[in-house]
């Protein structure tokens, strides 16, 4: 790893000038490579996420009853159908992030989805463990929201081959 020489930049804020100097690393010969294959990798490994919280609610299961109750105590009505629609999402939209198949959409619908289960199910924050869990939600929703914005990436199934 080597360091670039100070780049001094300027910001606007209030009609005064602020230089700011700032270190630079550079990883040479591998920039490349990991700004294809990062982005990839972590797509991946969020629809996995998904997957494995979908794997808890696959209907006539225990965990599909243990999730339905967990559900139908923190108020959600009609729990059950609740679960089984939230399974279907994680499925699905898992699917789509995993092999890269409108990602952006997927991603997207996620992102939804998991900021109603924070307000839902981790609402209060007067207790240090909930709070925890709505933030570590807020973490993944703006992973997803990356995705959203930026699509699969380098390795994808493309539609037109899906369409031929």
């Amino acid at each position: 790893m080597q360091f670039r020489h100070r780049i001094f930049m300027s910001v606007e804020y209030d009609c005064w000038y602020i230089h700011v100097i700032a270190d630079c690393m550079i990883f040479p010969n591998r920039t490349r490579v990991y700004e294809q294959w990062a982005p990839v990798i972590a797509r991946i490994i969020l629809g996995a996420m998904f997957l494995m919280g979908a794997s808890f609610k696959i209907p006539g299961t225990g965990g599909f009853g243990m999730e339905t109750q967990m559900t139908a105590d923190a108020g959600v009505p009609f729990a059950m159908i609740a679960v089984l629609l939230a399974f279907i999402i994680e499925v699905v939209a898992g699917l789509c992030l995993v092999v890269g198949y409108h990602a952006r959409e997927a991603a997207f619908i996620l992102a939804g989805f998991t900021l109603i289960l924070a307000f839902v199910f981790y609402r209060n924050f007067a207790d240090p463990m909930t709070m925890g869990q709505f933030v570590s939600h807020l973490g993944l929703i703006a992973g997803l929201i990356y995705v959203s914005v930026y699509g699969a990436q380098h390795v994808a199934v493309r539609r037109d081959l899906i369409l031929s």
